[in-house]
């Protein structure tokens, strides 16, 4: 693996990853393994009739989650969910400037918060009052409220790991504890399971360990084993969680795994175990992108969760070109993708 990645593409590619794997995965959502043509390019999105290389709700969330540190330049549980609510209701940060595909679970937990938040500042017009937001202690306190609701395992899909990959990049040089926590109460806000916290702290914790150690003095790009055996520290307090990740053994326990035995289902357990799989048992982005879309069922979410691990393991450049240039709103998301870089390096410089 080149030592010459520098932080800049990592984070790029982790923004720019996101969104190239779920163009290729979302044509083949909702389609079971082995009944579609392997992805092997990008296709037209017959699901919700999008052209060859447009990102989903997978993009659009991590989007506004990035453009939250972009804008505040720290953690906003406010700023992320006014975000939201205007990709939900008017389609920002949208590949097609409308909300065209939206979970269950993150439809009736932003339709909470819809009544609390007010309405993202639109035009230069727009009223400044209109952005005071409310505080951290008002969100902790409403978030009770939905808990009650909503923190039980049946709400487990994986809408939060989707989108949390801007808080490894933000937090790179953090503890696993404060990323962990930041983790935690980024992925609340629309998915209050504990479960789903959990894959979030460790995906993001596997994320910031490869940037920290790419980057720190003397750095090199962690070896595959290097990540497995950070993945291994962590201690899952989910029994779900701790029982489907027990079978790993060794690094070789995801090369010996039998395809069949790899779920790309809506679970954020199943979904985590896909993108971790496509990643330990590839060599480069591309291969592990295909790999893992052309599992089918929540194909974009799967490739959205892979595409921003791995874009932080080999960087920008290593996401082919022709993918990168077809990728519908490019400009967009290598606007936010540069900011979100941007502000990292200006908190890494204070």
């Amino acid at each position: 693996m080149s030592t010459s990645i520098s932080l800049e593409s990592r984070i790029k590619g982790a923004i720019v990853g996101v969104a190239v794997a779920d163009a290729l995965g979302g044509p083949v959502e909702f389609q079971r393994r082995g009944t579609f043509l392997k992805v092997t390019d990008y296709q037209a999105n017959l699901n919700f009739g999008l052209p060859p290389g447009a990102w989903t709700d997978d993009t659009s969330m991590t989007l506004c989650l990035a453009q939250s540190f972009i804008d505040t330049k720290t953690f906003s549980s406010a700023s992320q969910l006014q975000n939201y609510i205007a990709w939900f209701h008017n389609g920002y940060l949208s590949s097609i400037g409308r909300c065209f595909d939206i979970g269950n679970l993150t439809r009736m937990t932003l339709s909470f918060w819809n009544n609390h938040i007010p309405k993202k500042p639109v035009g230069s017009k727009a009223s400044k009052s209109a952005n005071v937001l409310p505080s951290e202690e008002t969100i902790e306190n409403l978030q009770r409220e939905l808990n009650r609701s909503y923190a039980r395992d049946v709400y487990c899909g994986n809408g939060s790991l989707m989108r949390t990959v801007p808080i490894g990049l933000f937090y790179y040089s953090s503890s696993d504890d404060e990323i962990a926590e930041f983790s935690h109460l980024a992925s609340q806000l629309t998915h209050p399971c504990r479960t789903n916290g959990e894959a979030c702290a460790a995906y993001n914790i596997l994320v910031a360990y490869i940037l920290s150690t790419a980057s720190g003095p003397g750095g090199r790009t962690p070896s595959k084993q290097q990540v497995f055996d950070k993945f291994k520290t962590l201690d899952f307090s989910s029994k779900v969680l701790r029982e489907r990740f027990e079978v790993y053994v060794t690094l070789g326990g995801f090369e010996d795994q039998n395809e069949e035995l790899i779920s790309s289902s809506g679970f954020v357990v199943h979904s985590l175990e896909a993108a971790l799989w496509a990643f330990f048992t590839t060599n480069n982005w591309e291969d592990g992108a295909l790999k893992v879309v052309n599992l089918g069922d929540d194909a974009d979410t799967v490739g959205a969760i892979y595409g921003g691990l791995a874009g932080a393991y080999y960087g920008l450049e290593t996401i082919p070109e022709s993918w990168r240039e077809r990728l519908m709103e490019k400009e967009v998301v290598n606007t936010i993708a540069e900011g979100l870089w941007g502000v990292i390096a200006e908190r890494g410089s204070n």
